[in-house]
């Protein structure tokens, strides 16, 4: 398997062989021999029979409450189904309503005590940790891979591995912030408290939540929230389970991953991803689900799956999926007022990418060789999502992600970005980056992987000491999964408080930014014209899928990020993992 150990084009090579390379890219998207999906595996999520039915979330949520009242600790548990539909949650007769966020930093979100939900009556700050843990187990597996939040925990950290110094930050580094609830990117009407399935936390690095199977079907997630304690797990990987670990492994006895894709199976960088310590009971005398539900609080009562959010569309003969609304066709981009991206060149990036995906090897799903499967979307410079497409069995956490890579990329580059940052009140940012010879001004093309560079807490990433912080980041002692910095302060207005409002921050980034890289602007003549993302089977994957989608809407050779040099370090562009075709 290749993970992150790549290489880039533009040092091997130098940019006329990129631009070559890209070009045999866009040819190949007219073969039919190119992007043709061979797998011949049905798109689960398509599927309407393989769901949770009401009586499995009563079984899972009694089995989880059981093995709670075995361990003396009252909790509240969550179940929602793979795309995050909210499909039970049950507060225990005795569980606290509060949560303590801790992410080991001094931020404005760090030692702050939650009781309400912030999505309102009838749920509590409780409810929304085990929601979002639930749906973080959901959102990170797929029929390739499982995940838990103890994995989110182990790489979206300052250091990967954590706590081995030096090292730049984790491969999803920042990731807990998106899939919130102020984000603008939605899979749908959700069931629980607003309309949205999006997650009330955000993506959660807090051991309680783990996916859940059904015939071998990726279809939901458990989360448990009991401690009062919303953290992570911030030392080396160790044996030792979390009370709210235990319970949640005991509600998915009958309901867990396959043990072929766990995630304690998969390798990045030649190192183990974690996945759970605990393991479900053997077997387990259930107290019937009546039982806890008398003695308790029904958030949301027991109920069955609903219907994907997703609409079957191929794209280049590669079979996916879309949301609705481009069913029939994407949308062109309305800024530029002039020669902007149309619907033909929305299709042709977006079916680029998708032929790349095809052709291109996984670096976190299971069996080796696997395609990658990825979300792919393209914004205008305004932000509107022009097109989406997620390739089959994505990750569901992709969908908000690569819309945030896409405006990332794009807000960066633009010629606007200083002067939206200081409307939004986020100048020390600007400032900083001035300080480092960085205008914002539209002279420099920034991809994602580049503006994740000058969010790490430690610049260059991976340095010794004497070191500093990037300037679009907090100092080591600051810094915490809770206090990133600009991408952190870009959603919540002022920066301490919590909100299912839409995200603050300027209008062009709906759902915020992403820290970790997968993202790149477009050009048409030279001129800005938007910005792809990609997100789903390994960062190195997303950044060359997205450069081949770019292909002939590239940026500039000579503005470029990989141009400039901060602080004596050259900035990257793009980095693509060695040998990646299939």
């Amino acid at each position: 398997m290749t993970s992150r150990e790549s290489v880039s084009l533009r040092m091997l090579f130098g940019s006329a062989a990129v631009t070559l390379w890209v070009a045999g890219a866009m040819t190949a998207c007219g073969g039919s021999s190119v992007g043709t999906d061979v797998t011949g595996v049905a798109d689960p999520t398509l599927s309407e029979t393989v769901q949770l039915t009401a009586v499995d979330v009563q079984t899972i949520i009694a089995q989880a409450a059981t093995q709670a009242t075995a361990s003396g600790l009252p909790v509240t548990i969550a179940v929602v189904d793979h795309e995050g539909v909210v499909l039970g949650v049950l507060r225990m007769a005795g569980a606290r309503a509060d949560i303590t966020l801790t992410g080991g930093g001094t931020g404005p979100l760090d030692g702050n005590n939650l009781t309400a939900s912030i999505s309102g009556p009838p749920g509590t700050a409780a409810g929304d940790a085990a929601i979002s843990k639930a749906g973080t187990g959901a959102f990170f597996s797929t029929q390739g891979n499982a995940f838990t939040t103890r994995t989110a925990s182990f790489i979206v950290q300052e250091h990967f591995p954590p706590q081995v110094n030096p090292s730049a930050g984790g491969p999803l580094f920042g990731v807990q912030f998106s899939n919130l609830r102020c984000s603008d990117v939605d899979r749908g009407p959700g069931v629980h408290l607003a309309a949205t399935s999006n997650l009330p936390l955000g993506l959660s690095a807090d051991p309680g939540g783990l996916p859940l199977y059904k015939n071998g079907v990726a279809v939901g997630g458990i989360g448990v929230e009991g401690d009062g304690i919303y953290t992570l797990d911030q030392g080396q990987p160790d044996t030792t389970p979390t009370v709210e670990e235990v319970i949640a492994a005991a509600g998915t006895l009958g309901f867990s991953a396959p043990s072929a894709i766990r995630g304690d199976n998969i390798l990045v960088d030649g190192i183990r991803l974690v996945f759970a310590n605990a393991e479900p009971p053997a077997s387990q005398v259930t107290t019937p689900y009546a039982t806890f539900a008398a003695a308790g609080t029904e958030i949301v009562a027991p109920m069955a799956g609903v219907p994907p959010a997703f609409v079957a569309r191929p794209i280049n003969v590669v079979r996916g999926t879309v949301p609705p609304q481009f069913a029939a066709t994407f949308s062109a981009g309305t800024t530029p007022a002039v020669g902007g991206l149309t619907v033909a060149d929305v299709t042709r990036i977006i079916g680029q990418a998708a032929v790349q995906a095809n052709v291109t090897r996984a670096a976190i799903r299971l069996p080796i060789g696997t395609q990658a499967r990825v979300t792919i979307s393209v914004v205008d410079t305004s932000g509107v999502i022009l097109g989406m497409f997620r390739t089959i069995d994505a990750p569901i956490f992709g969908f908000d992600v690569s819309a945030q890579k896409a405006r990332t990329a794009a807000f960066f580059s633009d010629s606007s970005a200083a002067g939206d940052l200081n409307a939004a009140g986020l100048g020390s940012y600007v400032a900083a980056a001035a300080a480092d010879g960085l205008a914002l001004d539209g002279s420099v093309a920034f991809s994602v992987r580049a503006v994740g560079f000058l969010s790490q807490p430690i610049y260059p990433p991976g340095a010794l000491p004497p070191f500093s912080n990037g300037p679009f980041s907090k100092p080591l002692g600051q810094w915490s999964i809770f206090n990133t910095g600009l991408q952190l302060e870009m959603y919540f207005t002022p920066p301490g408080s919590l909100s299912s409002a839409p995200c603050a921050g300027p209008a062009k980034l709906g759902n915020g930014i992403t820290i970790f890289p997968g993202g790149f602007p477009l050009y048409k003549n030279g001129v800005l014209v938007g910005g792809i993302g990609i997100s789903g089977d390994g960062v190195d994957q997303d950044d060359l899928i997205g450069f081949a989608g770019s292909g002939g809407f590239e940026a500039p050779a000579g503005i470029r990020s990989d141009t400039v040099t901060v602080r004596g370090a050259a900035l990257p562009y793009v980095v693509i993992p060695r040998h990646p075709n299939l």
